[in-house]
């Protein structure tokens, strides 16, 4: 069996003691918890009770409306069609002993037929009428000015129903400074505020002024759901932005209930047990320090060494080899053996990368060795050439030596390229181009000082296969631009060529000359044989691109899209108000 470190033997008692005392501790826990818990819930029960005992008043008021307007309806009936016998039914309503003062039968227009005061008044636009027209049962709404004088009113309205027919609404009214004085007499002394919210989410009545009424209710609730929290008691901001203790108590089943809000110190004394709090905090406190134990110990025994080891495999990971070894100090015997294995591995993968660098120089020098010889091989092709259409007889021979030596030049600059670019593997689309038209651009009949050959290139990596067929495009490409270039009215012949990336990973070649007089003499310039052009439509297709030629009064153009990556995708076709021709005119 194998001796155990004094560091790891301290970490494995911390843990064991700590896992001793989680039990005792977590029941420590769930008893006062449980204790807590009911001495909250018993307080806000008590809350919840004074907001029912303070709203007691208003309820009894709002149920003798309710039963009123209802009793009211059903006795309303036989006299709805008798204007003054209607009359003196409210008014003897209204003058009896009760808080009604006002009472009224309104027509489903939103007239009223007949009132206690005597006076019929269109309420087709009162909020009253309109809120009574989207229930089907009793309803309670504020009816401000409705009797003149600026008397505000709580309304309730009740349908009246015929054969089970709608004929019209019942309304009492009961002065608004009544309702409100309904409201708990104790919230200026405790600051307590009560107030009374139907299922549309309007303010019925409050114990505080009526503007600050709304100020008093939660900002994260909206008015027509605090019917639906019946019972239920909460913290949360006010609107007003302070924080307050909600109790919510049912007065009318599904149609209005009270909202009392207490001042968070006082909702909280109630709840507040400092010796629950101590008897939760001790077990806790005990658990914490044994937890702290055990972390010091596996922080210093453990989780060091594992942060060194981590360190060190991260900064190997990332390329770092200076002093890429593993020293940890005093570590136990695993992380000493760890600490071992690692340094041999570091070892073992350093050798392995120095010979991999090794032999990936000697492949780099000897694949520019190749392609060195195979530039110089060209180029002496390309003289050979040169010397032998030297010596020819014909000028259709000259001609076909030239554009045979054209075309080996090059090949062999695409190959120095490869030799000179320091990444061996990608070949740059700029450097290309400008050098291909440097080298080829000279030996093309006509391409002196009169024509002008400008550029427009982007820079991008190509590999060596575009960058070869590319080369060789262009090539053909430029030798038909200056057959066809001519010098333009008023103007210079020119050669524009560009390559620009129209999309991601997709590139654009253009040629284009200017049309006129005739730059190549006469004796320069043949019909062709046409594999100039099959040569293109080849190298086009091996690039996978799409060539067109488009032609105008004072320009030609040949036109190539093709990725600089697989699976890129073309842009989208732009209009063209040019007439456009088939690709590959003969060189």
């Amino acid at each position: 069996m194998p001796r155990l470190h004094a560091g790891s033997l301290l970490v494995r008692l911390a843990a064991l003691m700590t896992l001793a005392l989680l039990p005792l501790g977590l029941i420590a826990l769930y008893q006062t918890n449980a204790v807590v818990e009911e001495a909250t819930r018993l307080s806000h029960a008590s809350l919840l009770d004074r907001t029912e005992r303070a709203a007691a008043r208003e309820r009894e008021l709002l149920q003798r409306a309710g039963g009123a307007t209802e009793g009211l309806a059903a006795a309303i009936l036989p006299v709805a069609d008798d204007a003054d016998s209607c009359t003196r039914l409210l008014r003897a309503f209204a003058e009896g002993a009760n808080p009604f003062t006002f009472a009224a039968f309104v027509s489903l227009d939103g007239s009223v037929q007949c009132a206690s005061d005597g006076v019929t008044r269109d309420l087709s636009e009162k909020w009253m009428y309109l809120k009574a027209q989207q229930t089907t049962r009793l309803s309670f709404a504020l009816g401000r000015d409705l009797v003149g004088g600026g008397s505000s009113f709580l309304l309730a309205t009740s349908p009246v129903l015929r054969d089970g027919i709608l004929k019209g609404y019942v309304t009492i009214g009961i002065p608004h400074k009544v309702s409100a004085a309904q409201a708990g007499t104790e919230a200026p002394d405790t600051g307590i505020q009560y107030v009374t919210v139907d299922a549309q989410g309007e303010i019925l009545s409050a114990s505080i002024p009526e503007q600050q009424a709304p100020l008093a209710l939660p900002v994260s609730v909206p008015r027509r759901d605090l019917v639906t929290l019946s019972g239920d008691t909460f913290f949360e901001d006010s609107r007003s932005g302070r924080e307050r203790f909600f109790a919510v108590s049912e007065i009318l089943p599904g149609q209005v209930s009270v909202i009392g809000s207490w001042p968070v110190d006082k909702a909280m004394s109630a709840a507040r047990n400092p010796v629950s709090l101590m008897t939760l905090a001790f077990p806790l406190l005990m658990w914490l320090a044994g937890i702290s134990v055990a972390i010091f110990g596996l922080q210093r025994m453990v989780i060091r060494h594992l942060s060194a080891l981590r360190t060190a495999m991260r900064r190997y990971a990332l390329g770092e080899r200076e002093n890429p070894t593993l020293d940890l100090v005093a570590p136990p015997r695993e992380f000493a053996e760890a600490q071992q294995s690692f340094n041999r591995m570091v070892s073992i993968l350093s050798e392995a990368e120095r010979r991999r660098e090794l032999d990936l120089e000697e492949k780099t020098i000897l694949l520019r060795e190749v392609h060195h010889r195979v530039k110089n091989n060209l180029q002496l092709v390309a003289s050979i050439m040169n010397m032998q259409s030297r010596n020819a007889q014909t000028p259709e021979a000259r001609r076909m030596l030239a554009q045979l030596q054209r075309r080996v030049r090059g090949l062999a600059t695409i190959h120095r390229s490869l030799n000179t670019n320091p990444d061996i593997t990608t070949v740059d689309s700029r450097d290309l181009i400008d050098a291909l038209i440097s080298e080829i651009g000279a030996m093309i009949p006509g391409a002196g000082q009169e024509l002008t050959i400008s550029t427009d290139l982007v820079q991008v990596p190509l590999s060596q296969d575009q960058g070869v067929t590319l080369s060789m495009l262009v090539s053909e490409a430029m030798t038909n631009a200056v057959k066809n270039a001519g010098v333009p009215a008023g103007g210079k012949p020119e050669i524009l060529i560009s390559l620009r990336e129209t999309a991601e990973n997709w590139l654009e070649l253009e040629i284009t000359n200017t049309k006129g007089k005739p730059v190549v003499a006469p004796e320069d310039a043949s019909d062709g044989t046409g594999i100039g052009a099959r040569l293109m439509l080849a190298f086009a297709t091996q690039l996978e691109g799409e060539a067109d030629t488009y032609e105008t009064e004072d320009s030609y153009s040949y036109r190539l899209g093709f990725p600089a990556a697989a699976g890129a995708v073309p842009p989208a076709p732009p209009n063209q108000d040019r007439e456009k021709h088939a690709a590959g005119a003969a060189t």
